[in-house]
């Protein structure tokens, strides 16, 4: 009874502890997420320098005894040829997808010839199956296609146009940036290769380390672990799907596939969330073998993002599914699109510093503040 007593007086917290417990979290929990929306974009290219320059510093290591030593050109060495197989990726990603699209735009009125009589085919089914007469389905098609018509003809193409012009100036804008950001990134990670270890020394050495250790602890597995997972199945799948669609014959292959690898990144979508309705739709439609193979993608890709996720994540980040789930959900309502990232980041900063918080005052450290 004495020993459970003496357990009972170490978990016990004075309001006094709780209180600043609750501040603490309040403070860590505003900290980051204004840190994040606010500083971040203005940091981006050397935060993200210096995580490039830890990842490969192994390499660039090795490669220094080639050059007697000099890390710099080492490391110039293989962020250039990263940036080479970078760019001959999207090069390519690009090249196929311009032409994809230069395509479409060339046979649009052959695509929408089509597309009505594949409508039509599937509206005289439907009416088959719904025990209606025939036509009924494709009527009640037409009315909804006459009332946007009818929308648009009302100013609707002005409008459309003016949002297009006030989208496409900050797109431009926002690409010259990010372009801009990017040889700004390339360039301070062969600086930061040469000076990596002073890094590590200023963090030794400051006043904040056990804080910096803390957040740094959590940051790495987290990169190492569900981001480095995460980009390899959405590789793998996107591959998966563009096989997958040129199997069908389906000549936009290279750009859809990527878009559903995309989509299969969301948080609750997946590729089934394009794949199986388009299956269900090639299905009604009477071809059977393509709703076969898209059907067949659907389940490869479904268990490579399985057995992924379960093999190399498993409990590795800490991060249970569902809190990963709530966290990219919350991420992407704070910070737009990027909160996919930033989401899980965000988490893992708040929870390392909450539970470096909860130590200190169970030391009793923050006793008289």
């Amino acid at each position: 009874m004495q020993e459970t007593g003496k357990h009972y007086e170490k978990a016990y917290w004075t309001n006094r502890q709780k209180l600043q417990y609750i501040s603490g979290i309040v403070i860590i929990t505003v900290s980051v997420i204004a840190g994040f929306k606010y500083v971040f974009p203005f940091v981006a290219p050397f935060v993200i320098a210096y995580a490039v320059a830890v990842m490969i510093e192994k390499p660039v290591n090795r490669l220094a005894r080639v050059f007697k030593g000099r890390k710099m050109i080492a490391s110039a060495v293989i962020v250039i040829l990263f940036s080479a197989v970078l760019c001959v990726g999207i090069g390519l990603a690009a090249y196929f997808g311009l032409a994809e699209i230069k395509s479409f735009i060339k046979n649009y009125e052959y695509n929408m010839v089509t597309f009505r009589q594949t409508a039509a085919r599937i509206c005289f089914n439907m009416d088959g199956w719904l025990g209606l007469s025939d036509g009924q389905c494709l009527d009640f098609i037409c009315r909804c296609m006459e009332k946007f018509e009818k929308t648009v003809d009302n100013g609707g193409v002005s409008q459309i146009m003016t949002k297009v012009v006030t989208i496409s100036v900050p797109a431009v804008i926002k690409t010259i940036t990010v372009t801009g950001s990017v040889i700004i990134c390339f360039i301070s990670v062969v600086y930061l290769s040469v000076v990596i270890d002073n890094v590590r020394d200023w963090k030794k050495e400051n006043v904040f380390r056990m804080e910096i250790k803390a957040v740094s602890d959590s940051l790495y597995r987290l990169i190492h672990v569900y981001f480095k997972i995460e980009a390899l199945i959405l590789v793998i799948n996107s591959i998966l799907c563009i096989i997958a669609l040129l199997i069908i014959k389906n000549p936009y292959a290279v750009v859809l596939g990527i878009l559903i690898g995309i989509v299969d990144m969301l948080p609750v979508f997946g590729t089934g969330t394009v794949l199986l309705p388009w299956a269900l739709f090639e299905l009604v439609n009477k071809n059977v073998t393509s709703a076969a193979v898209l059907v067949s993608a659907y389940v490869v890709t479904y268990f490579v993002r399985e057995i992924m996720e379960s093999k190399c994540l498993g409990d590795k980040t800490g991060i249970p599914p569902f809190v990963m789930l709530m966290v990219i959900f919350l991420g992407i309502m704070i910070y737009g699109i990027m909160g996919f990232i930033l989401g899980p980041v965000s988490y893992c900063i708040m929870k390392a510093l909450i539970l470096h918080l909860k130590i200190e005052i169970e030391r009793g450290t923050l006793k008289n503040t």
